[in-house]
């Protein structure tokens, strides 16, 4: 009996070995899981001390020591740590993404999140004796898992972004003034709109972008708002396969490689989250930028050349992108045919600068010239006209003054959003001229004091992420097995631990919006259906995206002159309560109510006859 006793001892310590702190952390992260599951249903505050003095301590260390236990026997069934090495990242992940979730979203929260989680998968990883690049996946799996990726992340997010349409959460802009562009396209070829300024005018005097005219085609084959988003969707997705191009080129046949690769691209939460605000052309960056960067690593100057086109067809300040681009070309690249490359790189900086000319003047004769304005911090003291002269002398002369713009508080936190997800994978490249693609990063998002372009919510991410993503994967290239795995656990975890808080509620709250008041959005939409179609109608923002198919609709408030007149005007009711100016605005114009239903209500002019 003693021999046996001696004999299980030895085979446990020999099975064990070097485990023992795993098993320990894995009862651990099993008991911390299971109390954060009974705090999400407990009354008390989630996150709050109140949940530590409700917790019964010895049901806590006899689950710790009971889950424990159960992998200690698996270890000793299997003669091997493999359940240990899936047990403990799994838990530890479970555990952060639970925190994560039921937790106010925050970057740093999140990045502390992920310490635990990379130390436990770092750890598993360890005990594996086949080196990522040596797996028995084939190589042609990393199409299929890309397939999946797109396919997976266009659903979801179509249909996010359609919910939080039809539950009248999107805004006029930038919704309502595409989808009424795209309708005056489809009707009369021109990019007429009424709702971006309050008055007709062909969106062209605000940002030049022929790439709508690409897509057109599409939308008149189900000229619907959906189809808009839909494309959208689809369009941010589709650049997984050029990063899986891209990974493939850098890295050779190693598959994992690639699906982390593209997993990390696809997880971003810029990405993400700038899908669940709305439509803009700016989203359709990304998967050019990613296209044209991987036809620049596989040489191949004339389709690069064409990703380079389009890209600045999206708008005027594509060309930034494509300066970037074509200096990372010339400084960084190494082809074979050095002239090819010499003459394509100064093709680029040529046709990007020529562009950005052209679109100004675009721009200027149809509207009132490019938004430099969200540039004014740079703007030098004085009357007169400023500009992008301004900018340049400020960014040639005052190098301080241009590093104190760009990396305050506020965008450094910006940046951890930014980075956090792609492991801080760019900062790792050895080399200064591939840092060229951070551009845009720095231009677009880091310069100006405009608070959309510095939060990874909205629609000015789209070009400089995906760069950084690139730069990304070129320094992965070149770091040592070890490191380059560590870079990509970190990227995977941190773009769980940042997305899934900020996404996974907003699609949640979409979705049982529509579930509960679905007799509430249908009566709203009968009740627009039914305003006159040969009619002007002023509407507030959520209003004014569902009146897109009509010519003569307006916003309230108009943000660039007085509030149009119309005989019609839809808003809320609370917001008649609640906002002086439109109450103002309601009575000063003779506006009486002509009905209201669910959360909408519709005043028509005292003079006019009854509509409806």
């Amino acid at each position: 009996m003693r021999l046996k006793a001696t004999a299980f001892v030895r085979r446990t310590l020999q099975t064990m070995r070097g485990a023992w702190l795993a098993v320990g952390a894995s009862g651990l992260f099993a008991a911390l899981l299971a109390f954060t599951l009974l705090g999400v249903q407990s009354d008390a505050a989630f996150g709050s001390l109140e949940l530590v003095a409700q917790l019964h301590w010895g049901m806590f260390f006899v689950m710790g020591a009971g889950a424990a236990a159960v992998l200690l026997g698996l270890c000793l069934l299997w003669n091997s740590q493999a359940p240990l090495t899936v047990a403990l990242p799994t838990l530890v992940l479970c555990y952060a993404l639970l925190q994560a979730c039921n937790t106010e979203s925050n970057v740093l929260f999140s990045l502390g999140l992920c310490v635990p989680v990379l130390l436990a998968v770092r750890w598993a990883l360890g005990q594996m004796r086949t080196p990522l690049r040596k797996t028995g996946i084939p190589l042609h799996m990393t199409h299929v898992f890309a397939w999946m990726l797109f396919l997976v992340f266009t659903v979801v997010m179509a249909y996010g972004s359609i919910l939080r349409y039809r539950v009248y959460v999107a805004t006029n802009f930038d919704l309502g003034i595409f989808a009424q562009m795209f309708e005056m396209l489809r009707k009369t070829g021109h990019a007429f709109t009424t709702l971006e300024r309050n008055q007709l005018m062909t969106h062209f005097g605000v940002h030049c972008s022929p790439i709508y005219y690409l897509l057109l085609p599409l939308y008149m084959l189900c000229p619907r708002i959906e189809t808009l988003l839909v494309l959208q969707a689809a369009a941010v997705g589709a650049g997984v396969f050029a990063v899986r191009g891209i990974a493939q080129h850098l890295f050779g046949p190693s598959p994992r490689l690639i699906m982390c690769s593209c997993f990390v691209y696809i997880i971003h939460p810029a990405l993400m989250q700038g899908l669940l605000y709305d439509f803009h052309e700016n989203k359709f960056l990304a998967v050019l930028v990613l296209f044209a960067l991987l036809f620049a690593l596989k040489q191949k100057p004339l389709p690069m050349l064409l990703f380079a086109a389009l890209l600045l067809s999206v708008k005027e300040d594509a060309s930034i992108y494509v300066v970037s681009l074509a200096l990372f070309l010339l400084v960084f690249c190494r082809w074979k045919h050095r002239r090819t490359q010499q003459l394509a790189g100064i093709a680029m900086l040529a046709g990007s600068v020529a562009w950005f000319l052209c679109a100004m003047a675009i721009v200027r004769r149809y509207g009132s010239g490019v938004m430099v304005d969200r540039l004014s911090n740079f703007f030098l003291p004085g009357e007169g006209d400023h500009g992008l002269a301004d900018v340049i002398k400020v960014c040639l002369s005052d190098l301080a003054y241009v590093i104190q713009q760009a990396f305050s508080a506020e965008k450094t936190k910006f940046l951890l959003w930014v980075l956090l997800p792609l492991g801080f994978a760019p900062l790792l490249h050895k080399k200064g001229g591939a840092w060229l693609l951070l551009l845009p990063l720095l231009v677009i998002n880091l310069l100006s004091n405009y608070g959309y372009q510095h939060e990874i919510g909205y629609q000015y991410v789209y070009g400089s992420v995906p760069l950084a993503l690139g730069l990304g994967l070129l320094a992965l290239q070149k770091l040592q097995p070890r490191a380059r795995r560590t870079v990509l656990v970190l990227a995977a975890c941190g773009g769980l631990l940042c997305t899934l808080p900020l996404t996974a509620p907003r699609l949640w709250g979409y979705l049982t919006t529509m579930q509960k008041n679905p007799d509430r959005i249908q009566a709203v939409d009968t009740i627009l259906a039914a305003l006159p179609l040969d009619e002007e109608i002023t509407a507030t923002t959520c209003f004014a995206v569902h009146l897109y198919q009509r010519d003569n609709v307006y916003m309230y408030p108009n943000f660039f002159d007085d509030s149009r007149v119309t005989p019609w005007l839809v808003c809320k009711p609370e917001e008649v309560d609640e906002n002086e100016a439109l109450r103002q605005f309601i009575e000063e114009n003779g506006y009486v109510q002509q009905q209201e239903q669910a959360f909408v209500r519709v005043y028509y002019l005292q003079e006019s006859n009854d509509k409806l």
